[in-house]
């Protein structure tokens, strides 16, 4: 681990990004089908898991940060993790699902480094490999076939041991179809801007591989040999927002990961993500996502 910043490194943020899909490490949480009877929808979704849809047939719309978005038939759709979001679709909206975890110990994310469509024109291939892998794993399906009960399931950490428990050639098996669906808005992706400065790569990556300490801006501006006001001015020219907005997002976000994935007391996750305030972490918390950490867990995982 590189403990201080120097000027000039650049960090694997700003490898190829073939590189960097290749060494993604995927949990496939659940896979299949379901057809909506009535309309329905559901809001303020913003998991530790990324989703990929198929549309076979019919209409809904993603509301999405940058806008609203029409989800019809023969196009794909993915929404990264942590993206806030809600939908609607209408009666007779038939479509595949492929929710998957993507496990991230400490680095920079893809989806940090790069810009992915939401939507991709999608072939009759795609449907005929959801269809197979519904048919070979029944038991990733979400209880009800019936889109109106579709967020009426066990636990997420449930899903995850289950996947866990699986043979090897069967997690293989999963692993090869979410590369083959990712593919598609792998090739549409490109880089952000932000990841071609290598001192704001650097900072970015130093902020995840040191996410237990309490990161303060001083901080980052001493690692980036640049003064406190010049490293505001750089954050807010490159991601719209301040260090101390950045370094709030990063350990919330990862405080979701640890409340779906380990068994983690809430005082626990907050230490884990640098907060020895368990009062300030849950305000915190619940000031970005509208929720507590217990709250948010029993949300996601019942």
């Amino acid at each position: 681990m590189q403990d201080k910043f120097t000027p000039g490194f650049v960090p694997v943020a700003v490898s190829d990004k073939i590189e960097q899909v290749d060494a993604m490490d995927f949990i496939v949480l659940n896979l299949g089908h379901a057809c909506t009877v009535n309309p329905w929808g559901h809001r303020d979704i913003s998991s530790p898991f990324i989703r990929l849809y198929y549309i076979k047939q019919g209409r809904a719309v993603l509301h999405l940060p940058e806008g609203d978005m029409e989800a019809t038939a023969g196009h794909m759709y993915l929404i990264p993790s942590y993206v806030p979001h809600s939908y609607e679709c209408e009666p007779g909206f038939d479509f595949y699902y492929l929710f998957v975890f993507q496990w991230l110990e400490r680095g920079v994310s893809v989806f940090q480094t790069y810009d992915f469509p939401y939507q991709v024109r999608s072939n009759e291939a795609t449907q005929l490999l959801f269809e197979n892998y519904c048919n070979l794993y029944p038991q990733l399906n979400l209880p009800s076939q019936d889109a109106a009960k579709f967020d009426a399931h066990p636990s997420y950490r449930e899903y995850v041991q289950a996947y866990m428990q699986m043979a090897h050639y069967e997690r293989l098996q999963l692993h090869g179809l979410v590369e083959i669906l990712f593919s598609y808005f792998v090739k549409h992706a490109k880089q952000r801007a932000v990841m071609s400065d290598s001192r704001m790569a650097g900072l970015m990556k130093y902020v995840q591989e040191h996410m237990e300490e309490p990161l303060s801006t001083e901080e980052l501006a001493q690692q980036a040999c640049v003064t406190k006001c010049h490293l505001i001015r750089m954050f807010r020219s490159a991601l719209g927002m301040t260090p101390l907005r950045y370094i709030t997002q990063c350990k919330v976000q990862h405080a979701q990961t640890l409340l779906l994935r380990t068994e983690l007391s809430v005082k626990q996750v907050g230490e884990a993500v640098g907060f020895k305030d368990i009062s300030y972490f849950i305000r915190l918390f619940r000031r970005q996502l509208g929720f507590t950490p217990q709250e948010y867990r029993e949300k996601l995982i019942g």
